[in-house]
């Protein structure tokens, strides 16, 4: 009997599948592995053994930023940490170019925060607001080829910090002072 069960399981493999896509979400169908087509909301039919529906949300959203730490040019030690916002502009990009975006976002800014901090020196970063812009057009820029929009970067904390390495057995503290 189990052989008849395997072989509903078959046939039905065979038979059209629905796909919902909500007004805050997008998709792709993707039929032979090739012809992609945008599905905005909706329902939709697909065919199993020829095609595949991916769904994601397009709905602005807001990645947090942990803490990076990041050292000046007169060597003094921050920590910064934040926030992006950003919408799925275009959901096919967003599906097929990049693996995770979000995780993408977060590395991308950690990034940029650290470069944009490491090129300048500790009395110039007193305007949040410069740190912000400088940071959004650094995403945005490389953000453009993932099908996404970043709308606004948030700075939650700014201060100064004291790195602690654990390597193999021993710690190291690098302290401003011994520089």
């Amino acid at each position: 009997m189990e052989w008849l069960s395997e072989l509903l399981k078959s046939l039905r493999d065979w038979f059209p599948r629905k796909c919902f896509i909500a007004p805050d979400e997008g998709g792709v169908r993707i039929t032979l592995g090739s012809i992609i087509k945008i599905l905005n909301p909706g329902w939709y039919l697909y065919w199993p053994p020829l095609q595949e529906c991916r769904v994601i949300k397009i709905a602005p959203q807001i990645v947090d930023l942990r803490a990076q730490s990041a050292l000046t040019q007169d060597k003094v030690n921050l920590a910064v940490s934040g926030g992006i916002k950003y919408r799925v502009s275009d959901c096919k990009k967003a599906i097929l170019s990049v693996l995770d975006y979000d995780k993408a976002i977060q590395t991308l800014a950690l990034g940029i925060i650290a470069e944009y901090i490491n090129l300048r020196v500790f009395s110039d970063l007193d305007d949040l607001t410069k740190i912000r812009e400088a940071i959004l057009a650094g995403i945005k820029e490389e953000a453009r080829g993932m099908g996404l929009y970043i709308m606004r970067v948030y700075i939650t904390d700014i201060g100064m910090a004291k790195n602690i390495r654990v390597l193999g057995s021993s710690n190291y503290i690098y302290d401003e002072e011994e520089g």
